[in-house]
């Protein structure tokens, strides 16, 4: 019977998820899915040929990591979400730390950023003046600069002076944006501002926290563990352990937008210890909040699953985020009216296939079908 639950769900995603490995499409890959307020997933598989099981979040960085941020911010009164962060209570109290930060990117507001309407475009390739090498501090100065240079742009996104916009671009160069903006306020980088929140109790009710930046990752960890994701032509080697987008590689592997690791385990522990602490709870009933038509994909630094791939997943009313990687997870919000509170999460290395290969949306979709169908 359509849509009825599987007898076997675990046998029908493991060999699902090898169906694709043999199609070429990945090497490595795992799935999960359950209730939050469940100790164990409902279903689970893995494939990993050879113990490998690291994998590369990519953007999914943006809602695990600088959208807590800016949320704490905001929750703390800090940051005001639709107050120009120029003029929030922080930046007042601490000017210094903003200094020689461009006008443009302190006239925007929290909410912008988050919901992808600051006007910024969706790429740029910064890290090619990353002439110092990459990681080095003097490259923070030409990356806003640059950013500076675009953010001139950003009346023309903007109808008759109105802070809404014509229309949201997903825009990696906003959330690089948008992490100087936290690295200023916070006056640390953005890899110590998440291990920070993810001591913090209002943030995390579990004890141990496995998700980390790749770079800082310990050595036996990403030379046996990572999982690789394919040649970089900009780096000229096969990347394993080490961030795939070349701008937050550029940046030292530490960055708003990406950089994250983690294995399916370690995420499936963060995302349910976030939907059982205060401040996540309120968080992800925020991005509830924004939940709407099929076209409303900007949530508050997270996205809405209404895409063809995502929707088997709580009919296009789920919230979660996409990796360039070939990673997703999506979660229903507690008002759902099927099945709430369930998440499913898909990870793979689909890059080792090309940068570009259309084939993981029918994959995701596949697969978040069956996660469904087991929930």
């Amino acid at each position: 019977m359509p849509g009825a639950r599987s007898e076997t769900p675990e046998k029908d995603l493991n060999q699902t998820l090898l169906a694709w490995s043999q199609k070429g499409l990945f090497t490595h890959a795992f799935a999960a899915a359950g209730d939050l307020t469940a100790p164990l997933p409902s279903v689970q598989g893995l494939l990993s040929p050879d113990g490998r099981d690291i994998f590369d979040l990519a953007s999914m960085t943006k809602a695990l990591v600088t959208t807590p941020a800016v949320f704490n911010l905001c929750q703390n009164h800090e940051w005001i979400m639709d107050r120009p962060i120029g003029d929030a209570p922080l930046t007042r109290r601490h000017p210094e730390r903003f200094t020689g930060l461009p006008e443009a990117l302190l006239a925007l507001t929290p909410r912008q950023l988050l919901r992808h309407e600051s006007g910024l475009p969706a790429w740029r390739n910064f890290y090619v003046q990353c002439s110092t090498g990459p990681g080095d501090a003097p490259f923070r100065r030409p990356l806003a600069q640059a950013i500076a240079s675009y953010a001139m742009g950003f009346k023309d996104a903007f109808k008759n002076g109105s802070t809404t916009p014509i229309k949201p671009i997903y825009s990696d160069v906003g959330f690089l944006a948008l992490g100087i903006l936290l690295e200023a306020s916070y006056g640390s980088d953005i890899s110590a501002i998440f291990m920070s929140l993810c001591e913090d109790p209002k943030w995390l009710s579990t004890a141990s926290v496995q998700l980390a930046y790749g770079a800082d990752l310990a050595q036996n960890d990403r030379q046996k563990k990572a999982v690789p994701t394919g040649f970089c032509k900009v780096r000229e080697r096969d990347l394993v352990g080490e961030v795939y987008d070349e701008n937050a590689w550029a940046l030292g592997g530490r960055c708003a937008h990406a950089g994250l690791f983690g294995t399916g385990d370690a995420l499936v522990g963060f995302i349910k210890g976030l939907s059982a602490s205060p401040s996540g709870r309120a968080m992800l009933a925020a991005q509830a909040s924004e939940i709407g038509g099929p076209e409303n994909e900007s949530l508050l630094g997270w996205r809405q699953g209404g895409d063809p791939a995502a929707k088997p997943f709580g009919g296009g009313k789920s919230m979660g985020h996409l990796g360039f990687t070939g990673t997703a997870f999506w979660i229903t919000p507690a008002d759902h009216p099927e099945k709430p509170l369930r998440y499913g999460i898909v990870l793979t290395n689909r890059t080792i296939s090309g940068r570009i290969n259309p084939a993981i949306k029918d994959c995701r979709r596949e697969l978040f079908q069956l996660l469904w169908q087991s929930v």
